[in-house]
């Protein structure tokens, strides 16, 4: 029996050595080399290609830096606003401004006296096209086209407050969520509603009266929306309800703060803000699914045909694969969770403030409300008789 074996010169170990090494050197480059090309392309070449076809058709905007595109001069023009606007208060008795779009968005009325009413700008890698000519709107808004609707961005971006709901979703899973939502605001279900929303505004107006000195409203006007939204969409009880909306607006404070950040990718690291996003976000999904198996379990509440049975009767009725059925029911509860509690109180608030500002405008909507009253609770068929108010 033989034994092969081969013999190495000391020249031919080192040459081995030395090709490992450099094979260990040079994947990493090529790893990096790879990265810093994708990296490249997402968030400079790719953006930049779109704005050069905008450009050939006429539209311009801002010049964009690389990462963190117009952010930047975003943050400028707000902070040169807000000193003209204390050193103007300085000289006068005008407490605010009632142009809030100028106020909260100086940069919008700054680029449209620039580029005029389409332009284009930029937050990180995301392209976004300001439009406010009427017809090009009018135009956009008449288009059926299932290509055209949000883009994809919210669902990144926003993902852990609205997910896929019907705020962020696009094609035939807003068509299926549209028609499974739509009916129940209808203007014969609102109708049913209005008792409720009398039953939970009479406690707050009533602790409003005891105040004797000046105080912020925000809260309880968050309360009273919360409380409206819980028992006329989902049936839950002002505990549940009132965490679940303690928890959205934790959460969109959270993401706000993240998004001031201006840096792209940011939310997939496991940051403070993040690990509180993520947290909040599994506290949410929780707690909408504990009310929606109380739903499903209770015989009184399947009899009753609110938006919560209307929702989880669509996440049975047709599957996608985009969203599971659960991820159904809780994305687009989240949507009206947020939507019609954010945007009803937020307006209530800001009504408030421009009737407190105009006195005259006060006393002329108040004496219509106590002529169509005549001291009785509040009815449906009084407010077409309340122009005044409708025109607040």
């Amino acid at each position: 029996m033989q034994q092969g074996f081969s013999l190495h010169s000391p020249q031919t170990n080192m040459e081995l050595v030395f090709s490992r090494l450099q094979w260990l050197i040079l994947l990493p480059l090529v790893f990096l080399f790879i990265l810093l090309s994708y990296l490249y392309t997402i968030l400079w070449l790719r953006p930049e290609r779109l704005r050069q076809k905008l450009r050939s058709q006429g539209v311009k905007g801002p010049k964009p830096s690389f990462l963190f595109g117009n952010i930047a001069e975003m943050r400028r023009i707000q902070k040169e606003l807000a000193i003209s606007v204390q050193e103007l208060q300085a000289g006068t008795t005008e407490k605010f401004s009632s142009d809030y779009t100028a106020t909260l968005f100086p940069y919008f009325l700054h680029w449209s006296r620039i580029y005029g009413s389409i332009f284009l700008y930029s937050t990180g890698s995301i392209q976004i096209l300001n439009m406010t000519d009427p017809d090009m709107v009018k135009e956009l808004a008449n288009c059926k086209s299932f290509d055209i609707g949000r883009p994809l961005s919210l669902q990144k971006e926003r993902g852990a407050l609205l997910g896929m709901g019907i705020l962020a979703s696009n094609g035939e899973l807003w068509a299926h969520q549209r028609k499974v939502i739509a009916p129940e605001f209808f203007m014969d279900k609102v109708k049913g509603m209005l008792h409720v929303m009398v039953e939970a505004a009479m406690p707050m107006l009533t602790s409003w009266e005891n105040i004797t000195a000046e105080t912020v409203v925000d809260e309880s006007l968050r309360n009273f929306s919360a409380e409206v939204i819980s028992r006329t969409s989902f049936g839950s009880n002002l505990a549940a309800g009132k965490e679940i909306f303690n928890k959205i607006r934790q959460l969109q404070i959270a993401m706000a703060e993240q998004s001031m950040l201006g840096v792209p990718g940011i939310r997939y690291l496991p940051t403070k803000t993040n690990r509180e996003i993520w947290s909040l976000d599994r506290s949410i999904r929780r707690l909408i699914l504990n009310v929606a198996l109380k739903h499903e379990q209770d015989s009184d509440a399947l009899s009753t045909k609110d938006l919560l049975h209307s929702i989880i009767k669509g996440a049975k009725a047709r599957h996608f694969a985009s969203q599971t059925p659960e991820d159904f029911i809780i994305d687009n509860c989240k949507n009206i969770y947020f939507a019609g509690h954010e945007t009803t109180s937020t307006t209530a608030a800001w009504c408030l403030m421009l009737l407190a500002s105009h006195p005259e405008w006060q006393s002329r909507a108040r004496t219509e409300l106590l002529d169509v009253c005549q001291g009785k609770p509040i009815e449906f068929d009084m407010l077409r008789k309340l122009k005044m108010v409708c025109l607040l």
